[in-house]
Formats: C-alpha cells, sequence, structure tokens
C-alpha cells in the first residue's frame, strides 16, 4: 500500500495533532520563490510545498529516513540532539519532546520513521559507506568544514539541482539563507543549514555581561541594552568598561583568582573581525569566493582588533589559562564569569546551557558582539561554523529525490516545533533573565554571518587571526602576503572541484 499525501491532507493531518507548537520568527511574509505562501493561513504553521508522497514504506525500503549525526561520544559539547530523541538524559525535556513530536507527527503524514544514527565522526562514516558501496543513510550532518571537503570530493548531490530542487526549495523561511549564501559556490549549493540543526546558534557568538558588577560598577550610566539601541555598543566601549572593571586581589599575581574585564580567547579574533563585518572570503557577482582581507579596509579591522585583544589590563585569555590551573582551559574560562570575576564573557551559546551549573550562578545579560565602530551601520553575529552542522545528501543514497522529499518535510517540521522550543522557550524563557535580553536575542540572531573562508580554510585563510594571537603579532598585511598566493590557488581549486 503506498501512502499519498497531499497539501490538503497535509492540512487536516495539523488539525487531528495534538501539541504543535507556534513557529517562531514571523518575519516579513515568507514565500517561495514561485510566490507559495509557506504558512498555512489562520493558525501559524508552516507548511512545505511538496507533491504527493509515493513512496511505498511497507516494502522495508522507504520506511525509515536514517539520518547521521554526531554522537555525544563524538563530541561532548557539540553532538546532535535534534533529529532523535531519548538519546541522552542531559538534553533539555522540552527539546527531547519537541523533536518527538516533529518525528510522530511526520510519521503521521508518511508511514516514515526518522531514525538518527549517531557516530563519531559523520565524515569518517560517511567515506566508509561509500567505499564499502553501501546505501545505508538517506540524509547526514557533518560539521560544515568536513562537508566542504566531501563537496570539493564529489560526494554529495548538489542540494539546488534540477532533480532535487523538485522538493528542496532553499528559498523558504525553514532554510537559512544566510548560510546558504555563504556556503554555496558557482551557484551551486552542496550543504547548508536551517531550522533542521539548532547548531548554528548553538555556535553563534555573543556577549555576556554580569549585570549586577555593571549596575555596581556603573551607576546612572546607560544600560548595555540601551548602548546597542543606540548605536554605541562598540569594540572601545567594551573594552573602556573592562578596563574599569579590571582589578587584581593583591597577591602580585595576574591570575585566575583576580576579577576580570573579559573572560575571551585566542579565537575571539575572528570573531570580532567578523563582527566588524569585514571578511576573510567574501563572493564575487559570479558567486565565486574572493580573498578579502588583502583590501586596506579589511587589514585595518584586523590590526585593531589584534591590538586590543593583546594589550593588558581588560581580558584574560582561555590560552593563558592552560597553565594557571589543572583544569581545561574551557571550564577555567567559563568559571572566572560563572562564578562572578568577569563583567564580560565573550561566548557561544553552547556556555548558556552550562552556566545553569553553577549554584550561585552570575545573573547575567546577552549582547551583541560590539561594531567596531560608531560609524558601522548593524551588529553582526558571527557563525562559528567550525562546529556548525552541515545539511548533505550524499551520492551514495538509494534514492536521492526521497532524500530531498524528507528533508524538505523534516526540515520545514523543525521549524514548527525545535525551532520554538530550543530559541524561544530554552534560550528565551528559560535561560534569559530578562525581557531586554530576549530582544537583544532576536537582534543578534537576524544576522548571522558565514564566512566562506572561515568554512572552507582555503589553506590557512581561518588561521590568519588566530596564529597572530598566539604569536603576539600584529602584522596582518605580511601574514596575509605571505599566504595569499596559496589562498587564492585553494580558491580556484574549489572552484573547479565544484564545477567538476
Amino acid at each position: 500500500m503506498k501512502r499519498r499525501i497531499s497539501i490538503i491532507a497535509l492540512l487536516l493531518a495539523v488539525l487531528m495533532v495534538a501539541s504543535v507548537f507556534v513557529a517562531c520568527q514571523d518575519n516579513d511574509p515568507d514565500e517561495s520563490k514561485d510566490g507559495t505562501v509557506s504558512k498555512a493561513e489562520g493558525d501559524g504553521r508552516y507548511v512545505a510545498d511538496l507533491p504527493e508522497f509515493t513512496w511505498d514504506t511497507e516494502s522495508g525500503t522507504y520506511g525509515t529516513f536514517d539520518v547521521l549525526v554526531t554522537s555525544q561520544e563524538g563530541d561532548s559539547t557539540y553532538f546532535s540532539e535534534e533529529i532523535g530523541y531519548n538519546l541522552y538524559p542531559t538534553t533539555d525535556e522540552v527539546l527531547n519532546t519537541a523533536v518527538m513530536e516533529r518525528n510522530n507527527y511526520v510519521e503521521q503524514l508518511t508511514g516514515v520513521e526518522i531514525v538518527a544514527h549517531p557516530v563519531k565522526n559523520v565524515v569518517n562514516a560517511l567515506n566508509d559507506e561509500i567505499a564499502s558501496g553501501l546505501s545505508t543513510y538517506d540524509m547526514a550532518m557533518p560539521f560544515m568544514p568536513g562537508a566542504a571537503t566531501l563537496a570539493q570530493e564529489g560526494k554529495l548531490h548538489a542540494l539546488n539541482s534540477e532533480k532535487l530542487s523538485a522538493y528542496i526549495d532553499l528559498t523558504q523561511p525553514w532554510w537559512d539563507a544566510n548560510a546558504t549564501s555563504g556556503l554555496s559556490v558557482d551557484g551551486i549549493v552542496y550543504f547548508t543549514t536551517g531550522d533542521i540543526s539548532i547548531m548554528q546558534k548553538i555556535v553563534s557568538t555573543a556577549v555576556t555581561f554580569n549585570k549586577d558588577m555593571y549596575a555596581s560598577l556603573f551607576p546612572g550610566e546607560k544600560t548595555l541594552y540601551e548602548m546597542v539601541d543606540d548605536g554605541e555598543w562598540t569594540l572601545d566601549k567594551m573594552v573602556e568598561l573592562a578596563r574599569t572593571a579590571t582589578v587584581q586581589d593583591g597577591d602580585g599575581d595576574w591570575d585566575l583568582d583576580d576579577q576580570w574585564g573579559c573572560s575571551a580567547s585566542h579565537g575571539d579574533a575572528n570573531m570580532f573581525y567578523l563582527a566588524s563585518g569585514n571578511t576573510i572570503c567574501s563572493k564575487d557577482s559570479d558567486d565565486l569566493p574572493v580573498f578579502s582581507m588583502q583590501n586596506a579596509s579589511s587589514i585595518s579591522a584586523a590590526i585593531k582588533v589584534l591590538e586590543i585583544l593583546q594589550a593588558d589590563g581588560w581580558a584574560i585569555m582561555a590560552q593563558d589559562m592552560a597553565t594557571m590551573s589543572d583544569k581545561n582551559m574551557w571550564v577555567s574560562s567559563l568559571d572566572v564569569f560563572g562564578e562572578g570575576r568577569a563583567l564580560f564573557r565573550t561566548t557561544a551559546f553552547s556556555a548558556i546551557k552550562k552556566l545553569r551549573a553553577y549554584e550561585e550562578g552570575v545573573e547575567f545579560g546577552i549582547v551583541p558582539m560590539p561594531k567596531l565602530n560608531a560609524e558601522q551601520e548593524k551588529y553582526y553575529t558571527p557563525c562559528s561554523a567550525h562546529m556548525a552542522y552541515a545539511v548533505v545528501i550524499p551520492n551514495c543514497v538509494a534514492d536521492e529525490e526521497f532524500s530531498a522529499y524528507m528533508t524538505e518535510l523534516v526540515c520545514c517540521e523543525a521549524k514548527n516545533y525545535v525551532t520554538d522550543a530550543y530559541y524561544e522557550v530554552t534560550l528565551k524563557k528559560r535561560d534569559s533573565k530578562d525581557d531586554e535580553t530576549e530582544r537583544m536575542l532576536d537582534l543578534l540572531f537576524s544576522n548571522v554571518i558565514y564566512d566562506t573562508g572561515y568554512i572552507y580554510g582555503f589553506s590557512g585563510a581561518s588561521s590568519i587571526l588566530t596564529n597572530l594571537m598566539g604569536s603576539k603579532g600584529t602584522d596582518v598585511q605580511s601574514s596575509v602576503e605571505e599566504v595569499a598566493d596559496a589562498i587564492e590557488s585553494a580558491i580556484e581549486d574549489t572552484i573547479e572541484n565544484f564545477r567538476d
């Protein structure tokens, strides 16, 4: 027996499902590339504009939608919780329930069970699958740099190919347009992300601040939220406030026991640089990557970021903490803020959940990464996309059209269920401490940046600034000139690989 689900049937089934989350982020009217409204009228749900489902789910071949994901064993922080449910006791119940309800709903519509396959390394598992001539999985979610490698090796289907575009509509609101724009090459999209994953939010970068410390140090001053609103939240302002907060405890040594203006790390050089609106690589009018750190504006911004991060008297670096304690440096970095000894912490949202563990936890707020200067028009939120998941359809799948159909449907329904559970309920209602922080979250997630050079690497393009942080250097011009030829050659190779 085949199940044939029309759009009308989809809408009728909606009315039969009990526990429905209302989709978040209701921005401007969401329309697909052909003008089809992607929201069902009246109830606020998103509905995928898919053809009838015609695969035989009783034969065994199409009874499951098998997705390869990263396990908690593979990465103790950046493991997948958004495809399968009841996998880990540490998963927030609201997220676990949302994934279960999404999966159950999709199974009601199609007869297909969504099955997560957690492994230590998704890329290695896919390579083994391809080498063995198997077709166990229908879709996979490797980290983005791994997806970039798989794409260049010719192991992925283009999501925007003519055949897959009959099912996957990357213009729909459940796909991240910023990610698609940043990850495509020559108009070809081998991987992107969207509401099917929460990891791109988890690894986006913002600034947490100690509300009590700020109120004590700066009575009568504007709040940080007001500074953001007035366009005055800049890197210089952040350092000015941080210097006031930095106080030694009197033992003569600068260490973990002192009060710091900011808990930061070498990798923040990339984050502050990208938050300035500059990029490692941009795109030309033909959607081809261009090494953009060679222009005067980029070099000036990079020098300023490096000089500030390497200056004394305001920030303690995670890399320096490695010699100050027996703890992992990232644990120490969070301790400094979570135990109330830092005004600021540059942070990925993965750390927000970890702040719950501090019994006498700091009352914190969240603001976007600061502008480079007051003249900068908007705030940018860098995605630390080395640890963000990409959606890929390997070319070893049994039926790429089935994979595409299910990928689109699961991504759409994730917007109805999973995004709401993580963003609206967990981040805003549980982990945010005030209404202003909730508003800041909408601001910073409205402009997430996926830098092509940061994700693809291009022979060291993404490590120029972190290398200079490690060597305490600021000669960006020389560093860029040393690697420019290799980077441009790598870009050319990538373009050819995509075209081939």
